[in-house]
């Protein structure tokens, strides 16, 4: 069959009622979700690119661009202009494909960033030619996993709400290149879009019209406003008309009885959402004091369907209302997203100001049926550290191999390792890098305090107790205060830690027979079998004791890896980076050195050098691993193991 496939062509593989939830593959819920699912229908149309996204499948996308294209975009990433390109996707071929950044706060953040180029990106397949599909799909996302070193809170969460039979997107996971250079290892999702509408709605999805949402939509009534926080992505709503009606109908509900929202909403989606934001601490959203980060379809008699977005977050990866402080004016005291009590799943925000929240879960009939979906999702979370070690196994190669990723695989493990001496608490939990202590975040992240997580933030758990604590900061990552600076590095805590306590917490509010908690060893913070130390690795320069205000070397798979600007500046070296070619050039007398992230070989004068470990990015700066120091350098290099310290010598 032809990979161009028509719409029209798409829509002749259609059926009458179809499960629109995909198999949840290698998941140990999956006979769990089979059940959920097969009660659960609608008439939509089945889509040749669903083989594309099953929740553990790795596929290849290879974007081939024009040169001058892709420098234009990494020098101009917050312009999100497409650009033509030719794209191979799992070894589905098309050109004249739009290809683009997207994102808002991730997206300035990583601009922010010197040493790292991390977008993340959009394909739009019918940017250019509105026939043309990759199997019936117009559009997908690849998305850089910011502050996720899991690298799984938005796939776990569409699984789970795939499991209790919500239409949500499907995603995958993507190794992307460019122009045949590995950029990175990414989570794929299914744009919600015309692909995904007429999948889940059918052939007559034309019909109705999606909306977005930007901060502070909460849905409240307001006499004759634009609700300008709402807009339209597609279909036509003359005035918003029907978008008007939906919130004034929703907002009209007599107290505990249902009134007219059936005939404008679908209430079975909207309790799904909100009760999946509640187990799974994603307070990114609508049950957050950020009230965004989901869409609304509505069918051509203005039936409106909640569409869930943005799952980054999940799994406590952002504190709503500053993270630890009560829900003013509740009449249950949420103090952090582990404890969210389950009759008002809420942070950061009053019940009374999200009525779709409040006035649902005021009627007992909905009050009930969301419980059976908090019970379901329960079901799912029992078996969630056999989920995390399952997806761990299937994905690690590709996380250790990814060579811009903004966290070392030792923080990977760290963040889907169970530990007792972890706050579970804490929204992003990772140790600030040093130089961010005491400023003012980007916007969307103000009052939040991370508390430390071990192995979650820099290599070794340490911070400089010298850094700054102004507005600015010495790494080359931005001005905090200056529209939404770099955090790529700021790490969500340990996102099987927070599931784990989550889930006994729900159990003991739900009256289940509660799971205990795992039992660990008293943790050092130390790995004998990897050769770490938990203590700050020193490095001297013919005695003299080498500074890294903004990263500390670490040990990776048993290596040392070092900060390679610090050590050629010390050295007297001229450094400059390239941003498009990702390498970094110093000449220090007659020698010219390039070496280029990701890559496991260098050149000292043109010529060839290899290296045993590729150079890394973390906390915006490169790592090299010593040895290369020795070979390429031409330093002695010692390394005393009990010490933790690396001696450097002239020769």
């Amino acid at each position: 069959m032809n990979i161009l496939l028509r719409k029209a062509a798409v829509t002749a593989l259609s059926v009458t009622m179809v499960t629109t939830s995909f198999g949840l593959i290698g998941s140990p819920n999956a006979a769990f979700a089979a059940e959920s699912t097969a009660t659960t229908t609608s008439v939509g149309v089945t889509q040749a690119y669903e083989s594309l996204f099953q929740t553990d499948n790795v596929i290849d996308v290879n974007v081939t661009i024009d040169d001058a294209d892709w420098k234009s975009m990494l020098e101009s990433p917050l312009d999100k202009d497409y650009k033509n390109v030719s794209v191979e996707v799992d070894g589905n071929k098309l050109d004249n494909v739009g290809f683009s950044t997207k994102g808002n706060l991730t997206l300035k953040a990583v601009a922010s960033m010197e040493d790292s180029d991390r977008y993340s990106f959009r394909l739009k397949f019918d940017k250019y030619d509105k026939t043309q599909t990759l199997l019936g799909l117009d559009k997908m996302v690849l998305n850089n996993n910011y502050a996720d070193p899991s690298y799984m809170r938005e796939v776990l969460h569409y699984e789970a709400l795939r499991s209790i039979g919500m239409d949500v997107p499907m995603t995958n996971y993507v190794n992307l290149y460019v122009n045949g250079e590995l950029i990175g290892f990414y989570t794929g999702v299914e744009a919600v879009d015309d692909s995904y509408l007429e999948r889940n709605y059918g052939e007559d999805y034309e019909e109705g019209v999606l909306y977005d949402t930007d901060e502070k939509s909460y849905l409240q009534y307001e006499e004759g406003s634009d609700y300008s926080t709402i807009t339209k992505d597609l279909g036509t709503d003359k005035d918003k008309a029907k978008l008007k009606s939906f919130i004034q109908t929703l907002n009209e509900m007599p107290e505990g009885e249902k009134g007219d929202i059936e005939s404008v909403l679908d209430v079975d989606s909207a309790l799904q959402y909100i009760a999946g934001n509640m187990v799974f601490g994603n307070y990114d959203s609508y049950n957050g004091d950020k009230g965004h980060n989901y869409m609304l379809y509505s069918d051509a008699a203005g039936k409106f369907t909640v569409v869930p977005w943005d799952f980054n977050m999940s799994f406590n990866g952002y504190s709503a209302g500053g993270g630890r402080g009560t829900t003013t004016g509740s009449t249950t005291t949420n103090t952090n997203a582990t404890n969210v009590s389950v009759d008002e799943p809420v942070l950061g925000i009053n019940m009374e100001n999200v009525p779709m929240i409040n006035n649902l879960l005021a009627v007992p009939e909905y009050k009930e049926k969301y419980l059976s979906y908090v019970n379901e999702l329960t079901d799912y979370m029992e078996g969630i550290q056999d989920r995390i070690t399952d997806l761990a196994d299937e994905i690690r190669p590709y996380v250790e191999a990814d060579p811009t990723k903004f966290y070392t695989t030792e923080q990977f493990e760290s963040n889907i390792a169970y530990s007792a001496n972890a706050d579970a608490a804490g929204g992003m939990g990772g140790t600030p890098p040093a130089g961010f202590e005491g400023m003012t975040p980007p916007e969307g992240f103000e009052g939040m305090t991370p508390p430390t997580q071990p192995g979650a933030a820099t290599g070794n758990g340490t911070t400089d107790a010298t850094a700054g604590t102004d507005n600015t900061q010495t790494r080359p990552s931005g001005n905090f205060g200056g529209g939404g600076g770099g955090m790529g590095s700021m790490a969500a805590g340990s996102l099987t830690t927070f599931a784990l306590n989550r889930l006994t917490n729900l159990q003991e509010q739900l009256g289940r027979e509660v799971t205990p908690l795992p039992e660990t060893p008293e943790e050092t913070g130390s790995n004998t079998s990897s050769g770490t130390t938990d203590k700050t690795i020193t490095v001297t320069l013919d005695g003299k004791l080498i500074t890294f205000p903004d990263q500390d070397p670490l040990q990776q798979s048993g290596r040392v890896m070092v900060p390679v600007n610090a050590i050629l500046e010390a050295l007297g070296a001229e450094v400059t980076w390239d941003k498009t070619a990702k390498s970094v050039t110093a000449v220090l007398n007659n020698q010219t050195l390039v070496l280029k992230i990701g890559s496991s070989t260098a050149t000292v004068n043109g010529e060839t050098l290899e290296i045993d470990a590729p150079a890394i990015i973390q906390n915006s700066r490169t790592l090299v691993p010593v040895r290369f120091i020795s070979e390429g350098l031409g330093l002695t290099v010692d390394w005393d193991q009990t010490a933790a310290q690396v001696s450097l010598t002239s020769k």
